[in-house]
């Protein structure tokens, strides 16, 4: 996909997202753009990821690995892109480090990008700067004034609570899937066909896997019907139908024979006939996310915490703890108490706002070294011994490194370390 082809599909997805979840459109567009390279990349081709967000422990959906400042880190998968961009505004919506930027103007583009990198959307220095040189090439900031377009969908229904569309005359699996942000793989496998089998007008098309189990508990077979359209009429796999009756795949039963559709049929009863009494079928309105009206985002309910004037630094702290803390971000604390991450010695005091930090500093005395003094500088380097479990990302970011200086100053070749290693974490 070039990068044309992939902003004109999904430009209207971001502004879907600016008006429900009140991210701008222009900053979405490019994150998409700059995460997924333009939807080629293996995370958005192969788990409709399009934003590089890792799973981290919350996360109870699908996942992938792949290599990124670690090798095999696990990142979140999703059914659709559409899954993916919604996904997307609700993991800064629900972080209080993005809690901010929702109080910017939906045109600040410059803002929001600047807000990403202080937040730690990316490790890159750079970050905002290359959002910014995207939206400004591709006008991006565009987007941030304009309108969802109504997507023109048919009707959905539920079939066994499953969202089902009926097909109309020309259409293939293939464009019914393009039109509601599926693979051809996905629709194929929901449909029990295999590739270059055809539908015809009327037929039934699952938009999401079928059950286990059957919307009825019974079936009779009538003449014309085959276990194939039994599975489509109920929403039950064509697997599990033929295992509920204790057939083989591709054998079709008699006419007049019941088929089980909930529980299991006994092995005695696989030629007795049962009467059936069909319960009422009430089928749903299924509400289509495309068609829907978007109302306007919500503010953030953002957690108020009442700040102590400073922090004393325990064991195992480091910068990143602290500021998840308090919700006061890594530089923003450094920047205040004029210090680096390695100087958080054991009951250090670390002032939690610039104010009081500003007051806390200025009462310090300056102990200046008498002229007849030699100044001798500090060479004292830190080192880290490798823990079990640990990796170049987890050090890097316990000392508040780049994942390079780490290399450099150990002459490592790639991000293989291993227990016991003895690495230096300062110049």
């Amino acid at each position: 996909m070039t990068r044309d082809q992939y902003i004109k599909k999904y430009q209207n997805m971001a502004i879907r997202e600016m008006h429900r979840a009140g991210v701008p459109a222009s900053i979405t567009m490019a994150q998409g753009i700059l995460e997924s390279s333009d939807g080629n990349s293996r995370l958005a081709r192969l788990g409709n990821n399009h934003f590089g967000i890792k799973c981290k422990s919350d996360w109870k959906g699908k996942s992938m690995l792949a290599d990124d400042d670690a090798p095999d880190e696990c990142f979140r998968a999703y059914d659709s892109p559409e899954e993916s961009y919604k996904d997307h505004s609700q993991f800064l919506r629900s972080n209080w480090r993005y809690h901010e930027l929702f109080e910017l103007d939906i045109t600040d583009y410059k803002g929001w990008a600047k807000g990403l990198r202080k937040a730690g959307y990316a490790t890159n220095k750079s970050y905002h700067t290359i959002l910014i040189n995207l939206i400004e090439r591709h006008e991006l900031y565009k987007l941030d004034l304009m309108s969802p377009e109504p997507l023109a969908t048919k009707p959905l229904v539920l079939q066994n609570d499953v969202p089902v569309v009926y097909a109309e005359k020309d259409e293939t699996l293939e464009s019914i899937a393009d039109e509601n942000d599926l693979s051809n793989r996905q629709i194929y496998k929901y449909n029990d066909l295999q590739k270059g089998q055809s539908i015809k007008e009327g037929d039934i098309v699952y938009l999401k896997p079928k059950r286990r189990r059957g919307s009825e508990k019974y079936h009779t077979l009538k003449e014309g019907e085959t276990m194939y359209m039994i599975s489509q009429q109920y929403g039950i796999k064509l697997k599990h139908l033929y295992r509920r009756n204790r057939l083989e795949m591709g054998e079709e039963p008699v006419n007049g024979t019941q088929l089980y559709m909930k529980g299991k049929r006994k092995k005695a009863d696989s030629v007795e006939v049962k009467s059936v009494e069909e319960a009422e079928k009430v089928v749903e309105q299924f509400v289509n996310p495309h068609s829907v009206e978007i109302e306007k985002a919500l503010p953030i309910e953002r957690e108020l915490i009442d700040l102590p004037p400073y922090h004393v630094v325990e064991k195992g702290d480091n910068i990143y703890r602290i500021a998840e803390k308090y919700h006061v971000f890594e530089e923003d604390l450094l920047r205040w108490n004029k210090i680096s991450a390695l100087q958080l010695t054991l009951g250090r005091k670390i002032y939690l706002t610039e104010e009081s930090a500003r007051k806390a500093l200025d009462k310090q005395p300056v102990n200046a070294p008498k002229t007849e003094e030699k100044v001798q500088p500090k060479t004292t380097t830190t080192y880290h011994t490798v823990q079990s479990g640990e990796t170049v990302y987890r050090i890097t970011q316990k000392y508040n490194i780049t994942a390079e200086q780490l290399r450099t100053w150990n002459k490592l070749t790639g991000n293989n370390i291993y227990v016991g290693q003895k690495l230096k974490v300062s110049p």
